[in-house]
Parts: C-alpha cells; sequence; structure tokens
C-alpha cells in the first residue's frame, strides 16, 4: 500500500515532497467540462471527486490523493490558463478585484473517498500594465 498524488501540479508536488510524504504521480485524464448552471462549489468537487475515482481505480490497494482549485469571478469558473496570453487575460479581470478561490481535496482508496471543499475570498490590488505583462 502506497500513496497517490492523482495531479500533475508541481505545487501540489512540492507540497507532499516538503512534508515528506512518499508517494508517486498518477494524473487523470478527466473532462473538466462545466455543466449547465453547476456552482463553483460543486463543480470543484465533482472535479475532485472524479480525479480520484479514476485513479482510485488504477490503485486499489493505494491511498489516492486527488484535488481541484478553481477561481470563481462574478459567477464565472476560471481553471489553469491555457497559456501566457489566458493567464493576463486572467490577472487583467483580477487586478483591482475580489475574487474566490475554492479547492476540494478527496483522500481515500477505491470505494471510500472523504472530500472537503475550502473556499477563500482574495484581494486583488489593481495591477498595472507592466506587472500583468
Amino acid at each position: 500500500m502506497g500513496i497517490v498524488l492523482a495531479s500533475r501540479s508541481p505545487r501540489r508536488t512540492e507540497l507532499l515532497t516538503a512534508h515528506g510524504v512518499v508517494f508517486t504521480v498518477d494524473p487523470a485524464d478527466i473532462d473538466e467540462s462545466v455543466h449547465a448552471g453547476e456552482n463553483p462549489h460543486d463543480y470543484v468537487g465533482r472535479m475532485s471527486m472524479s480525479k480520484h475515482a479514476v485513479v482510485a481505480a488504477r490503485h486499489a490497494r493505494d491511498t489516492v490523493i486527488a484535488a481541484d482549485t478553481i477561481v470563481e469571478l462574478g459567477g464565472a469558473i476560471h481553471g489553469q490558463p491555457v497559456d501566457a496570453d489566458d493567464a493576463r487575460r486572467i490577472l487583467g479581470a483580477l487586478s483591482g478585484r475580489t475574487h474566490h478561490v475554492h479547492t476540494c481535496v478527496t483522500v481515500g482508496t477505491a470505494g471510500h473517498a472523504t472530500s472537503t471543499v475550502v473556499t477563500s475570498r482574495v484581494t486583488f490590488r489593481p495591477l498595472s500594465p507592466g506587472l500583468v505583462a
């Protein structure tokens, strides 16, 4: 029995490593489309639980850690930027505004997992165009 991180996130790898956790990485490839009418809290939970289910099915004897994080601004869900231009667009939209960051972590084995969603309220100061670039 081991620990499997169901994520490509370098930051999640860094966090576990910094705490001395020995683990393997096996990211889940899932459809990350937002369902019509789905709120950010439910979406991030569904993503984390779906990632966990896919990877736990491949590692039935291991403990799997899956997570998902999204930014919500004005009711719109923003996931990972697809490229540098998208990152600049998102940062520009967040400039001088308050948004919410929703993270869900799902931990457990195949057939038995626990999930927790945490929401943080974040306010950005106005960002200069040079800083966003």
